[in-house]
Order: C-alpha cells, then structure tokens, then sequence
C-alpha cells in the first residue's frame, strides 16, 4: 500500500511538471505558436496549450493509471524525474 502511495505523489508531481512544460516553459514556446498558427488565436486547441488546469487534465490521463496499475520502483523512478524537477523548481522560483 505504501508503494501505490508514493506513486500516486511521484505522478502527481510529475503530472503538474509536465503541465509546466507544456503551458508555461520557454522550451514549448515553438509548439504553442504552432498551435495558435495552425487553429487560431481563438480556438479551443490554442486554448488547450495555454491552460494549466485543461491540460493537466489531458497529462494526467496517460500518468495516473500507470501509477495506480503499476505502483513498482521502475515507474516511480521514470516519473521522479519531472517530479523532482517540478519539487525544485518551486524552490528556485521563490522570492525571498
């Protein structure tokens, strides 16, 4: 019980440091210009790429049943690694 526990925070770090990603990082600015140029400034799509909680959502469909059906050490490990990143990016983000 304790391993499907530490999976489910694993995923739901790694699911909002994937969101990060996608919505806000300098690193996907290429793909959400792609995304406003093919559908529109407008569209639901461009929409999709700028919103944290719609596409949260959509990260977390593929995440979190991987870590409910497979709560073992290889998936925790896989999924640490944008946990991890999102847990210290909180912490460099901070103003003090």
């Amino acid at each position: 019980m304790s391993m499907l526990i530490i999976a489910l925070v694993v995923s739901a770090l790694a699911v909002a440091r994937l969101t990060r990603l996608l919505v806000e990082d300098q690193l996907t600015v290429g793909y959400r210009r792609w995304v406003v140029n093919k559908w529109g400034e407008k569209s639901m799509a461009a929409y999709l790429a700028h919103c944290p909680w719609c596409t949260s959502v959509w990260v977390a469909v593929p995440v979190m049943p991987v870590a409910v059906l497979f709560p073992n050490q290889w998936v925790i490990a896989v999924l640490a690694i944008p946990a991890a990143s999102h847990v210290t990016g909180l912490f460099a983000d901070r103003k003090e």
